[in-house]
């Protein structure tokens, strides 16, 4: 405090001071002055007292207000219509990752020997219970190899189809004309004779109807067909057929299955040299199959009932055992073996799609094969390769071969034998990746015929191959390119000839073919293709020479 008391008196006398010391300075610049300083201790700054309030805050009184109240409620009606908002969600545009359906697709083309190519294939978008189209197509060879027009063919097909689907089932069927146009252009040459002379004509209707499930997952699955088809050429040969197909499955376990498949046709055959006949055919087989991991066994009976009349026929109804089985030792290698037997159906219209230069036969049979044995090895290697190799002994009868006609060795007449048959089998796969892929196939048979000079048998296997080699590939670069190429070869053929007597070799088929593909835009395209690359002239049947090189260029567009 004292401290405090001294510097207070300092401040105090220090202007004085300093103001009499700044007087001599101003008389004598320069010059130093006495000067005396007086320091007071006992100077004392003192304040009064303050007394303190201890008395406290008084409290302010509480506000009374009044406790009671009263409300009068009143009800209040409004004469008013509803209000509705009208609400929608907000509509956003996603792209979408599913390509554009389109209605159709139609394809044009031209080539050499004045070859059209017509088609066209229409189908509803996509449906969720309903599936319909039709389809047209027409290719015509309006000239051919022998005396141009004489050796003309072309082909017409119309066929409208549709499904119907359910939770459960599906409903199916269909409507089918053909129109195939051909010419017996085998005669000797130089002989004059006009196109319409010579002119064989197919019609075919074929109609359709069925069911069958879904699910192939469920435990049973089925399926059953009613067709109807009508047949007939430019002579005299007609053919009608009522057919019911059916098969079924039912899931016994997740290893075994258990089926039946039943088959019956009601064929009304005529021709030149016979009438009224009713071909009937009815098959039942019960099958049970297994298969586990490697293993798949297949064992069922097949039971037939045909009414074909000839010799020493011992019965209409027919038995046989049949027995597949396959075990994968290794994915690499597997073997495989079969037993089996049955009658095989023949029509006149299987055989015409074979060879389209049939005349008058005097029957048709079908084919009873009696055993049949086959067993080989088969597998995959690293997924890209495939293999399989096997030999196969067959014991038939009425086996169906061809011959040039008594009548007329323009056309062909069936004729049939016993016997049997050697056959050695190989077939291979390749693929790599997405771009290249390969398939080929080839095949000897070794006949064995029953001796025989009877008119109407064959002694030989006349116009069967003996050899027959098949090589595909298929070639994808890119998403534009589709590129085609295969490789067709047969050999071996014997050919008669009933009017002459005549026999022969004909010489081995070699067929060369290229189809290349080029999408331009996503509906638009072009193709090229080329059959018989290395102009052979080529014959399947006796005097009937196929086309050289052939060749059609086109486009196609979808809309």
């Amino acid at each position: 405090m004292n401290k405090i008391l001294r510097i207070i008196g300092l401040s105090m006398l220090l202007p004085i001071t300093v103001a009499t010391a700044q007087d001599q300075q101003g008389k004598e610049r320069g010059e130093v002055t006495d000067a005396e300083f007086i320091i007071r201790k006992d100077r004392v700054l003192t304040l009064p007292k303050r007394n303190r309030n201890f008395e406290p805050v008084p409290a302010l009184p509480q506000n009374q207000g009044n406790k009671q109240f009263s409300y009068a409620a009143r009800d209040f009606f409004f004469q008013l219509p509803p209000s509705l908002s009208e609400l929608s969600p907000y509509q956003k545009k996603f792209d979408s990752t599913i390509p554009d359906l389109y209605h159709g697709y139609a394809k044009l083309g031209f080539g050499n020997y004045q070859s059209p190519l017509a088609e066209i294939y229409i189908n509803n978008k996509e449906s969720d219970y309903l599936n319909y189209g039709v389809k047209i197509r027409h290719q015509g060879f309006y000239e051919g190899p022998v005396d141009g027009a004489n050796s003309a063919e072309d082909h017409t097909q119309v066929q409208l189809h549709a499904n119907y689907f359910t939770e459960y089932f599906e409903v199916f069927g269909l409507l089918g004309y053909q129109r195939d146009r051909y010419h017996f252009y085998g005669y000797t040459p130089g002989t004059e004779v006009a196109p319409e002379q010579i002119q064989q004509l197919f019609n075919t209707i074929d109609i359709e109807g069925g069911i069958r499930n879904i699910d192939k997952n469920e435990a049973i699955n089925y399926q059953a067909k009613l067709g109807l088809r009508l047949f007939d050429d430019d002579y005299l040969a007609r053919e009608h057929e009522v057919r019911l197909e059916s098969t079924g499955s039912y899931k016994i376990m997740d290893a075994m299955n258990a089926g039946l498949d039943f088959n019956t046709y009601f064929t009304s055959p005529s021709d030149q040299t016979y009438r009224d006949v009713n071909r009937n055919y009815l098959q039942v087989r019960p099958y049970a199959l297994y298969q586990d991991q490697g293993l798949s066994v297949r064992a069922a009976v097949n039971m037939v009932i045909e009414n074909d009349e000839y010799v020493d026929k011992p019965s209409d109804f027919h038995v046989f055992p049949e027995l597949n089985a396959s075990y994968y030792i290794q994915e690499e290698f597997a073997l495989y073996g079969q037993v089996t037997g049955g009658v095989q159906r023949n029509t006149y219209y299987q055989f015409a799609q074979e060879n389209p230069y049939l005349g008058p036969s005097t029957q048709l049979l079908n084919t009873v094969e009696k055993l049949k044995v086959e067993a080989g090895i088969k597998g995959s290697v690293t997924d890209a390769f495939t293999y399989q190799l096997g030999i196969g002994y067959g014991d038939y009868d009425n086996m169906a071969f061809y011959a040039n006609s008594v009548a007329d060795s323009a056309k062909f007449e069936i004729l049939y034998n016993n016997g049997s048959v050697l056959n050695y089998t190989g077939n291979l796969g390749y693929n790599f990746s997405k771009v290249y892929g390969l398939v080929a196939e080839a095949n000897y048979y070794h006949y064995s015929l029953d001796e025989t000079t009877e008119a109407g048998k064959a002694s030989s296997p006349w116009q069967r191959p003996e050899w027959v080699l098949s090589i595909q590939n298929i070639f994808t670069p890119s998403e534009q390119w589709l590129i085609t190429g295969g490789l067709d070869m047969m050999g071996g053929i014997y050919a008669k000839n009933l009017q002459s007597g005549t026999e022969d070799t004909l010489k081995p088929i070699i067929d060369l073919n290229v189809k290349a593909d080029y999408k331009i835009t996503d509906r638009f395209s072009v193709f090229a293709q080329g059959n018989n690359l290395l102009n052979q002239k080529n014959e399947r049947y006796w005097n009937y020479q196929s086309r050289g090189i052939q060749g059609i260029i086109g486009a196609g567009f979808k809309f």
